[in-house]
């Protein structure tokens, strides 16, 4: 994907700040699409490891309660729950509080996959860090501010946009 886009933009709108903005997060994106198997013998999509995460920091959650943390509904919820659970990453038990609910645990292997997914993140961290490590303190505010601002009109032009 990102190959393509590069190959259809000319040489004026490459040297562009914004388009040099848009290359990265394009490679980002790819980047983060992709499955991985965190450490364990199954491959997991993006929502796979951030469900498992949810999980692992809301000890003894409900799909329900789960649903309002991702912003998602319990059906979509409930399908990746069934895909986990096939992959053995989770088990459901019966909540002790109220029968009637099942509660989501980690299996050691989902344990696994959400070490191995927090490492990730600590290597990206890693990676920021690297490539500015001869930016002065006035750059990385520079860049932070940029970045925070960037985001909030981004937010407000996907809230504009008709959908």
């Amino acid at each position: 994907m990102l190959y393509a886009y590069n190959m259809t933009m000319n040489f004026a709108n490459r040297e562009k700040l914004s388009y040099t903005l848009l290359r990265v997060l394009l490679k980002f994106l790819e980047l983060d699409r992709r499955t991985r198997r965190y450490g364990t013998d199954e491959q997991l999509f993006n929502a796979e490891i951030h469900m498992i995460k949810a999980i692992k920091e809301n000890e003894g959650i409900h799909v329900t309660g789960l649903a309002s943390i991702l912003g998602v509904t319990k059906g979509a919820v409930s399908q990746i729950i069934g895909k986990l659970e096939k992959k053995g990453m989770i088990v459901k038990e019966k909540d002790t509080d109220n029968q009637s609910r099942l509660i989501l645990k980690l299996t050691p292997k989902g344990e696994t996959a959400h070490i191995n997914h927090e490492k990730y993140h600590e290597d990206f961290d890693a990676l920021v860090k690297e490539v500015l490590k001869d930016a002065s303190e006035q750059e990385k505010s520079f860049l932070r501010k940029f970045l925070l601002s960037l985001e909030i009109e981004l937010e407000r032009l996907d809230n504009k946009l008709p959908g």
